[in-house]
């Protein structure tokens, strides 16, 4: 039972595990199977900052510069292209907002746009009175290097077990002994890793045995995820905060509760000034037995 908070902040989406009618239910994962198997995903995904290194660096373009009175520093990529049969031009369009890309048909035979039609395909608002090229010589690399620097690939979430009944913080951080069902969420989750082995992304946690010895870890779409599970953090006799498991769990935006019985948890059972979407999980028995 989810229950929101009295003061707001939250609200709750997902909470019906009935799949809609005509439908059925997504296939059970059994351990082990491949991440990215057996699964119905959606995942939406931008690939404009990419596209730079992509289709231009190392390939015959140009880059140009200009200055929008209101929309300020405009950077232009222009690139002829075949495809299909078609001559095409390329164009990536920066501004500070937002970078458009497009691929424009062209013919031999026409004039080719000014840079600032060009510029106008993708956004009419943009006014540049005079772009000028970029002649230095690390234009290309700087430019791939700013495209880019938005991109994210390392994400790291938290993992909260959750007896039946407990409704503290105390006793959520507390938890030591887990359940053949908790373990069986983990392996769907990502691949139990030693730490003093790992060569890939840490979200903060210690090779040296500082933070445990073993976590949770999957690459999936060429993105690395690290979840901090709080039992295998390491445990504190005496404290009864836990502060070594909450100092990871606690600096997380997203946190998975993993519930072994239906029980009440409310957001703000846990303080942290970063934890800002949970995502609440209880196993469910089907008529033949199967989680």
């Amino acid at each position: 039972t989810i229950v929101q908070p009295p003061n707001g902040g939250y609200w709750v989406d997902g909470v019906d595990d009935t799949p809609p009618d005509g439908e059925d239910a997504e296939p059970r994962v059994q351990p082990g199977t491949p991440r990215q198997a057996g699964r119905r995903h959606n995942i939406d995904t931008d690939d404009t900052a990419k596209y730079y290194r992509r289709f231009f660096l190392g390939k015959e373009h140009i880059n140009l510069v200009g200055f929008d009175e209101n929309l300020g520093p405009v950077v232009l990529s222009l690139k002829n292209e075949h495809v299909a049969g078609q001559d095409h031009t390329r164009i990536l369009l920066r501004l500070r907002t937002e970078t458009m890309h497009g691929l424009i048909p062209t013919t031999r035979s026409s004039i080719m746009p000014s840079p600032l039609k060009m510029a106008k395909m993708l956004n009419e608002q943009v006014n540049v009175e005079n772009f000028m090229a970029v002649m230095c010589l690390s234009a290309s690399s700087l430019i791939a290097t700013y495209d880019e620097h938005v991109l994210e690939n390392t994400f790291k979430f938290g993992v909260l077990y959750q007896k039946f009944g407990q409704t503290t913080e105390e006793e959520l951080f507390g938890n030591n002994e887990t359940s053949p069902a908790f373990d069986e969420f983990l392996e769907m989750l990502g691949q139990r890793i030693k730490l003093k082995d790992h060569k890939g992304y840490r979200g903060g946690l210690d090779m040296n045995g500082h933070t445990g010895t073993e976590a949770v870890y999957e690459r999936y779409y060429d993105r690395e995820i690290m979840f901090h599970v709080a039992p295998l953090l390491p445990h504190t006799a005496g404290d009864a905060q836990q502060l070594q498991r909450k100092r990871h769990v606690g600096n997380d935006i997203v946190a998975i509760v993993f519930q072994e019985k239906a029980t009440p948890f409310t957001p703000d059972m846990i303080a942290s000034h970063f934890l800002h979407a949970f995502i609440v999980v209880t196993p469910l028995e089907t008529a033949g037995g199967e989680t």
